[in-house]
């Protein structure tokens, strides 16, 4: 009898472990939307915090305390030690913030779901694992795409790729891989001056891991646009020498289709390079000066300075502090063909002329009869709606001259780090600030100083108008651009159980990409770049190879292991590192353009 009643305990010993399993998914699954419904706009979406993102799991359980001390936003197994606890608990709660929807929606019943999850180990919902996808699938997919295109139209198909993403089990989910998506389709179609948006689109036999545009319907195909994109990338690699000759043959028909010796490229890189000089300038072609810009977009600033605002020439705020200066600052809106020119006059600190109730009329220029009341700016933000309605950038110096550079601290800055630093980068910085197109509440603080009388107060009224009318506009211009969003990106992040949610209720795709590309590389993430499935087998290879550990990869095989930096990982000289280890493994040969 005694095997009977072992073989009972143990059915009822694997009962309770299977309940518990579900349990415990169960209140993963519940745990993780309440986080999605009540934390995840502040702390995800605009990342009011910098670094917290309520639904990355790593970023809710790493210390953020920094060296001095440890703090914890969920510390797995104990709530009285988690800060997501202490901040939503009912007996003190300050979180969600008080006033917001969310406040309003969530309940105790709710909060306690959290609590209890942290309890049991704050455990994310399991996720799909996904089928590694391996460089000959995704070259397969290409070509045949190619084959079944028609002639004329191959030369100007140009494809890329998310499979090191995808193939990312462990830490890229398929709410990311939608992001990747979404911002890959932002930025080409902020990056171009036709009139209709161009989606990138999926490519049969790749598991939707490599997607495909027409280089003519982007305005691409003038100017030699794919050859500057190739000539910034470190990741490009030919297969003439790989040791399995299908995979040969396959990359070998793929350039002769594509008449392209790369004709694809990473989408990740892609969205980080190309939304910030110098491919931004160059894809755009942004004429080098304020200038240049106005004439193209045929903006006649000193006939709409002369008109004023009722006329429809320009409209003006002023006030005395922004989110990405503490100096003043002015914001200036002129009507063009395709919506709206703004331009904004920033100040470096305790310049006397830079006091814009004082000197409300600047800009100087020859013909003002009110520049002894006009101010004197160090640079300036241009934002100009594109023809598919997207918005697109330019920094300048006081004189009107682009920046190439980021923009001085001093004048501006980005406190959301976008870019890695505080500095603001043209394009990536601008597209992450204004997610929805133009920031509201601009009230100015001019109109109505009164420190300026008789013509000059005249003039000021003239340009500065009633905040009715410039709330207005930046509704309307606002409302033009989160339409050309939605049309960009809402095939993407508007599917499965976000069908319904609003765009403007989405993370900025760009800016989420560009963090996460800037993260260092841990073998993980290093090994599926390379394209080998298993971490274990990267490793084994470096420690058999002394050439792989002069390039600097034997911190990969410590305990614990290290990391690569992403510069260190990409930066070309000649070749990059990442090109330098693919040539020593075998894996492919080093393209230069």
């Amino acid at each position: 009898m005694k095997p009977f009643f072992l073989t009972i305990l143990a059915l009822l010993l694997g009962n309770q472990f299977t309940q518990a399993a579900e349990n415990q998914s169960e209140l993963s699954l519940k745990a993780f939307a309440v986080l999605k419904t009540h934390c995840y706009r502040c702390h995800g979406v605009e990342q009011l915090v910098k670094g917290l993102d309520v639904l990355n799991h790593k970023s809710l359980t790493a210390n953020n305390g920094g060296e001095e001390f440890e703090a914890y936003y969920v510390v797995p197994g104990n709530p009285d030690q988690s800060e997501l606890w202490q901040s939503v608990d009912p007996e003190n709660a300050y979180m969600p913030k008080e006033g917001s929807a969310e406040a309003a929606s969530i309940t105790n019943a709710e909060r306690l779901i959290l609590k209890e999850w942290i309890k049991q180990g704050a455990v994310f919902p399991k996720r799909r694992m996904r089928e590694f996808i391996s460089t000959k699938t995704i070259l397969s997919a290409m070509r045949d795409y190619l084959f079944q295109a028609k002639a004329d139209d191959r030369k100007f198909l140009r494809f890329f790729t998310f499979t090191h993403l995808y193939n990312n089990n462990e830490k890229v989910t398929g709410y990311d891989l939608r992001l990747y998506k979404a911002a890959l389709s932002k930025v080409a179609n902020s990056l171009s001056y036709q009139r209709s948006m161009h989606l990138p689109q999926a490519v049969p036999g790749s598991e939707g891991t490599v997607f495909v545009v027409d280089l003519r319907r982007l305005g691409w195909d003038q100017r030699n646009i794919w050859l500057e994109v190739l000539k910034q990338y470190p990741y490009g690699l030919k297969y003439d020498y790989v040791q399995d000759e299908e995979t040969q043959q396959i990359a070998k028909d793929l350039a002769l289709l594509s008449e392209s010796s790369l004709p694809f490229v990473r989408a990740d890189w892609f969205v980080f390079m190309a939304s910030q000089p110098p491919l931004y300038h160059t894809i755009l072609d942004l004429p080098e000066t304020i200038q240049g810009l106005e004439q193209r977009l045929e903006v006649d600033f000193h006939k709409n300075y002369q008109n004023g605002w009722k006329a429809g020439g320009l409209g003006r705020a002023g006030f005395g502090r922004s989110g990405v200066s503490r100096q003043n600052r002015l914001v200036e809106r002129h009507k063009t063909g395709a919506g709206a020119y703004w331009i904004s006059y920033d100040f470096k600190p305790r310049r006397a002329r830079g006091d814009l109730v004082r000197f409300p009329l600047g800009p100087e220029f020859e013909g003002n009869k009110f520049n002894r009341h006009s101010f004197l700016h160090d640079g300036g933000e241009v934002i100009f709606n594109l023809p598919n309605g997207l918005q697109a950038y330019m920094l300048a110096d006081g004189q009107g001259n682009r920046l190439d550079i980021p923009a001085p601290a001093d004048v501006v800055f980005d406190s959301a780090a976008v870019s890695g630093t505080p500095a603001i980068i043209n394009g990536l910085s601008c597209m992450s600030c204004h997610r929805n197109g133009m920031i509201s509440n601009l009230k100015d603080e001019i109109r109505g100083a009164n420190a300026v009388g008789g013509t000059i107060l005249d003039k000021v009224k003239s340009l500065y108008p009633p905040s009715d009318v410039m709330d207005r506009w930046l509704e309307q211009d606002s409302r033009r651009f989160q339409t050309a969003l939605q049309e960009a990106t809402g095939p993407f992040l508007q599917v499965e159980e976000d069908a319904k949610k609003p765009i403007t209720e989405f993370p900025e795709p760009v800016g989420k990409v560009a963090g996460q590309y800037l993260a260092d590389l841990a073998p993980l993430e290093i090994a599926l770049e390379l394209g080998i499935e298993n971490v274990e087998i990267l490793q084994a290879k470096i420690e058999a190879n002394r050439e792989l550990l002069k390039l600097g990869l034997g911190t990969l095989t410590q305990q614990p292991a290290g990391t690569i930096k992403r510069e260190k990982w990409e930066t070309l000289d000649g070749t990059s590192l990442y090109q330098d280890v693919a040539v020593e493994l075998r894996i492919g040969t080093a393209v230069q353009h």
